[in-house]
């Protein structure tokens, strides 16, 4: 009778004929019933297993598994896979000699490891992990560090902040030499305030480099005011308030609070030359678009040929703007009621030509006849020789 081999998965694994011996399912053979050589085969079989197949190179017809003792290299292996060859398949797991390498695939510790020293040549992974000294000779890459005490002997190209955002409050504690820096500038500020009680320096420099000497006693009336009375002016106080301001360029933008008033022979220059004011629309809407009032809030994008409920074209160059608080671009784009403005347009157009709507948030040139005071857009200021879809620059005027 047939002997039948059963894996430990249940799977079958060869059936041995009465009287033979199976040399070709397993590293070991597998006697029949009755076969003759039966104890020979057992014996060897028990001291292959003994030996764990000690050889150089991996036992044939291995399963997945089963022990092989690699003799050149002196370390402990595990089949992962049945029939494989390849020794470097085979995972390595100790090596005999005292004080050689381990080495595993992947490894998992539910409690505790503890050990002399652990390296690691790649990356090291945790969630929490407690040392008491701690040295990286090449980098360390931190995304939230929180440093009860500690000491750092050199930091170079680094963002310092206290807790999780720029505006959290932290302190440094004790005294500190900046050398170097950008250009020269060993300190550098890009956004906020510098607060201090009390500030010492050994030279001061105006914004060019030139030195500055702010020693001396100031007499004048005027000076006083300026540098410390009520009219003092941003460095002292944030503030500017004076009673005239005589300059060739103010920078920086900001607010103009109470009522100024042009004197004679002043005038406001502008770089652009549109009106515009900020309307509420039904949509996001680009530069040029032609607009009229309706949709679901204010403003949407003209619909219709020569439609007479044109109302004004949207612009990113208004030299005024109106109802400049509404909103911002996306929800209250600037309408130029008024002026010269990029105008989207479909078609050729010549320069003095009329515009009229084309729908869509399109305009077009006027047709013979079809231009009226109620439809017309503007009047383009130069040529458009093709006839898809761009941008003529066109001076505006809605009725």
């Amino acid at each position: 009778m047939a002997y039948t081999i059963v894996k430990s998965n249940g799977t079958v694994l060869t059936t041995i004929a009465d009287g033979t011996v199976n040399t070709t399912s397993t590293t070991l053979g597998l006697p029949g019933r009755n076969y003759a050589g039966y104890g020979n085969i057992v014996d060897t079989n028990f001291v292959h297993i003994i030996e764990n197949f000690a050889s150089t190179t991996p036992p044939a017809y291995p399963l997945q598994g089963q022990l092989w003792y690699n003799t050149n290299t002196g370390t402990l292996n595990v089949c992962p896979a049945d029939g494989t060859s390849n020794a470097l398949q085979w995972l390595t797991l100790t090596s005999t000699a005292s004080g050689g390498t381990t080495t595993f695939g992947n490894v998992s510790v539910t409690g505790n490891l503890q050990a002399n020293n652990i390296t690691a040549l790649n990356a090291f992974t945790g969630d929490t992990i407690t040392v008491r000294l701690a040295t990286v000779t090449a980098n360390a890459t931190i995304a939230n560090a929180a440093i009860t005490t500690g000491n750092i002997g050199t930091l170079n190209s680094a963002v310092i902040r206290a807790g999780s955002a720029n505006t959290t409050p932290g302190s440094i504690v004790g005294t500190f030499t900046i050398n170097g820096g950008l250009s020269g500038n060993a300190l550098i500020v890009t956004n906020g305030n510098v607060y201090a009680s009390g500030v010492r320096t050994d030279n001061y420099y105006y914004a060019n480099g030139n030195p500055f000497n702010p020693t001396g006693t100031y007499t004048n009336g005027n000076v006083f005011d300026y540098m410390t009375g009520s009219n003092a002016i941003s460095q002292f106080t944030g503030n500017i308030a004076p009673t005239k301001v005589t300059t060739t360029a103010i920078a920086g933008g900001g607010n103009i609070s109470g009522i100024w008033t042009l004197a004679s022979g002043a005038r406001l220059n502008a770089t652009y030359a549109d009106l515009a004011e900020r309307f509420h629309a039904d949509a996001e809407y680009a530069p040029g678009t032609v607009v009229e009032m309706g949709g679901t809030n204010e403003i949407t994008a003209v619909q219709y040929e020569l439609s007479e409920d044109v109302f004004g074209v949207v612009s990113d160059t208004a030299a005024y703007l109106m109802n400049a608080g509404a909103g911002n671009d996306n929800t209250h784009p600037p309408v130029a009621v008024g002026g010269r403005v990029a105008v989207k347009v479909t078609g050729k157009v010549k320069k003095g030509q009329r515009l009229v709507s084309a729908g869509n948030g399109i305009a077009r040139a006027a047709k013979p006849g079809e231009a009226t005071a109620f439809n017309t857009i503007g009047r383009s200021l130069v040529n458009k020789t093709d006839d898809g879809v761009g941008t003529v620059e066109a001076f505006v005027s809605i009725k």
